[in-house]
C-alpha cells in the first residue's frame, strides 16, 4: 500500500485538504501521501502531517486500511491514521501550502450526503473508522467513477 492518510481532529472538526493535484484534485480529503522509499506508513504520515500543515505529531492512532478497485481491477490503497487534538490546539486556518488549502471542517459538513466537494470514499469511512477501537480495512469498489459497493470488514495485516 503505497500511500497514508491521517484523520486529525479537534472539537468536531477534522482538517483536510483540498490537493491541487490527483486523484482528488479540487475536493477535499484527509492529510497524507505517498509513501517514500525506506519509510514504514507511521514514518510516512507524521513526516506528511509536518510538511502539509506544519503540525509536529510524535504519534497517530492507526485504524487499517482504505482500498479500492475500479472497473473490476484492484487499484491499491492507504494506511489510515486518526489523531485527535486537545480542544485549545490552535492552528489559524485556512492557508495554502505547495500542496493545496488547508482548513477545519466541521463533522456535520464532512458527512452532509449532499456534499460534492469531498473525496468520495471519505463520508462512508470517517465516521466508522472513528468509532471502531480496532483497525478495520474500508472497501470501495468503483465502476465508471461512482462507488458501487463499499464493504468495512476487521483488518488482517493483508491487503485486499
Amino acid at each position: 500500500m503505497p500511500y497514508t492518510i491521517c484523520l486529525i481532529r479537534r472539537n468536531r472538526k477534522v482538517l483536510l485538504i483540498n490537493k491541487e493535484k490527483p486523484t482528488w484534485m479540487g475536493r477535499w480529503n484527509g492529510v497524507g501521501g505517498k509513501i517514500e522509499k525506506g519509510e514504514t506508513p507511521k514514518q510516512n504520515i507524521l513526516r506528511e502531517i509536518q510538511e502539509e500543515t506544519t503540525i509536529q505529531l510524535h504519534d497517530v492512532t492507526y485504524k487499517g486500511v482504505v482500498t479500492w478497485s475500479v472497473d473490476h481491477a484492484y487499484m491499491g490503497g492507504m494506511h489510515l491514521f486518526d489523531k485527535e487534538l486537545p480542544i485549545n490546539f490552535t492552528l489559524q486556518t485556512p492557508f495554502k501550502n505547495k500542496e493545496g488549502i488547508v482548513d477545519w471542517k466541521d463533522y456535520d459538513w464532512v458527512l452532509h450526503r449532499e456534499n460534492k466537494g469531498i473525496a468520495d470514499t471519505l463520508p462512508h469511512y470517517f465516521p466508522i473508522a472513528l468509532k471502531s477501537a480496532q483497525p478495520l480495512n474500508h472497501h470501495f469498489v468503483f465502476e465508471k467513477g461512482v462507488i458501487t459497493k463499499y464493504v468495512t470488514k476487521i483488518y488482517d495485516g493483508m491487503d485486499s
